[in-house]
């Protein structure tokens, strides 16, 4: 009986416990929350892509964040594939775990906002934040076409008005 009760409860996650901190076991592990207003992305507005800290996986786009007053780093959808949902003790939400290592990232629940209304409430401590640089954003991208051809007109005005200077 005792064997039975280990193997339903006991989840094997491919987490390396040396290389992690008490707190970022417990969570991946232990299905730990950071306490609100404490973690490193609640409040981060900067473009780029949160993976997982494990695994490297990538797991949340920033264009998918949004403000929130829970303290968490709140999404309202997920990169395809990236995580899955398990049952949780809570009746209205669900764990989410990520879907290359099986570790705890945060709770789902759904009363989040427009278009999906599911609310993904994350922990900073299970992600990684990587910036985009410049030439993999389409925006950015369209914002230095813009500069470069703003550069190349004022330079061609430069060079008319020199010309009718000479003459």
């Amino acid at each position: 009986m005792m064997r039975l009760y280990y193997q339903a409860f006991s989840k094997l996650i491919k987490v390396d416990r040396l290389a992690l901190t008490p707190h970022q076991y417990w969570i991946a592990a232990g299905k730990g929350m950071e306490r609100p207003y404490t973690g490193e992305y609640w409040f981060n507005q900067e473009v780029g892509i949160y993976h997982c800290k494990h695994c490297d996986n990538q797991l949340f786009s920033f264009d998918t964040k949004y403000k929130s007053t829970t303290g968490y780093a709140q999404f309202w959808n997920h990169i395809p594939n990236s995580v899955k949902l398990e049952e949780s003790a809570i009746k209205d939400e669900r764990d989410l775990c990520c879907a290359g290592c099986d570790s705890f990232v945060g709770k789902v629940s759904f009363d989040g906002p427009p278009p999906t209304f599911i609310k993904y409430s994350i922990n900073s401590a299970a992600l990684n934040f990587k910036m985009k640089s410049f030439q993999e954003d389409p925006y950015f991208r369209k914002i230095a076409r813009k500069e470069q051809q703003a550069q190349r007109s004022k330079k061609v005005e430069h060079n008319y008005l020199e010309s009718n200077n000479n003459l």
